[in-house]
């Protein structure tokens, strides 16, 4: 049985977003975290199990395995986003699992795998501090500080490092949106008004790429921070600052999405925090600039 696609409200406004695969996990996880029994949870129980057997995953054995009906099969791939479990199957092989876990070697021992952890960290660390000096903190900083309206645009596997960032920069008196996709709610919206900056996060590049054309014809200064961009998705922002000069799109054990990006928005808060301070008060920055909103 198919299944109507959910309407994701307003596009007039701002920029959509739509990608199941970005936020599938999150979704999944906060079905688990939510502590209930029910429907939604033994399902995904069921299909978290048989995650590495998909091909084999149908309604029939849904519902005789989690004990639920078919209707209540269908309504959790609505939640997800999905029209038909078929097209739920299909995004399992697209899933953005933590730590990239495609690449990672699954005969590796653990020693194996530390050590090479600790190579690709140092590679890493050594790669950043030659891209990321102190003038290009500068110029993003002061990007910061001449917008009145800010934005910090990602999917939910490096929010958790951006939602620091974001609170240290309340501390400096400035107000940064961050824009991100809220559990079983696929689409973000991006308001993109006057005086806007807007700062894609996007690691390997596939974030960006599948932002809406739309949100190229709107007048935000657009920045990209990635590591693995394709240079035709970074044509279509005004700048793009790279972490790494690879360019292979792959992130090996996750060290650039989990800890590169940690590392770069830590200096970014401590220049931001200590170069625009205000006289007699060196902790907080000049007048909070609320986000406006446009009607």
């Amino acid at each position: 049985d198919s299944l109507n696609e959910p309407s994701f409200g307003d596009r007039s406004r701002g920029i959509i977003l739509s990608n199941h695969s970005f936020g599938l996990l999150n979704i999944i996880s906060s079905i688990i975290n939510e502590g209930r029994d029910g429907n939604d949870v033994a399902i995904a129980r069921y299909l978290i199990s048989n995650l590495r057997n998909s091909e084999a995953i149908n309604v029939s054995t849904i519902t005789e395995k989690a004990h639920v009906t078919r209707s209540a099969v269908r309504r959790f791939c609505n939640r997800l986003g999905y029209q038909s479990l078929s097209e739920l199957k299909n995004s399992f092989s697209q899933l953005v699992f933590p730590s990239d876990f495609r690449h990672r070697d699954p005969n590796l021992s653990f020693s194996e795998y530390r050590a090479e952890l600790d190579v690709r960290m140092m590679e890493m660390y050594a790669e950043v501090e030659s891209r990321i000096s102190d003038t290009l903190l500068d110029e993003l900083a002061n990007e910061i500080a001449q917008h009145r309206n800010v934005e910090l645009l990602c999917t939910n596997n490096v929010s958790g490092n951006l939602t620091r960032f974001q609170q240290e920069m309340f501390f400096a008196g400035k107000v940064v949106r961050l824009n991100t996709q809220e559990n079983g709610k696929p689409p973000m919206h991006v308001e993109t008004y006057h005086d806007s900056l807007v700062i894609v996060v996007s690691v390997s590049g596939m974030f960006a790429r599948e932002l809406d054309e739309r949100m190229w014809t709107r007048t935000a200064k657009k920045v990209l921070i990635t590591a693995f961009s394709s240079k035709d998705t970074a044509s279509h922002f005004d700048k793009a600052y790279y972490l790494s000069d690879r360019g292979n799109g792959i992130d090996e054990l996750g060290v650039y999405s989990k800890y590169a990006i940690t590392y770069l928005f830590d200096l970014l808060s401590s220049r931001y925090i200590t170069r625009y301070k205000t006289p007699g008060n060196p902790l907080f920055g000049p007048a909070v600039s609320w986000p406006e909103i446009i009607e």
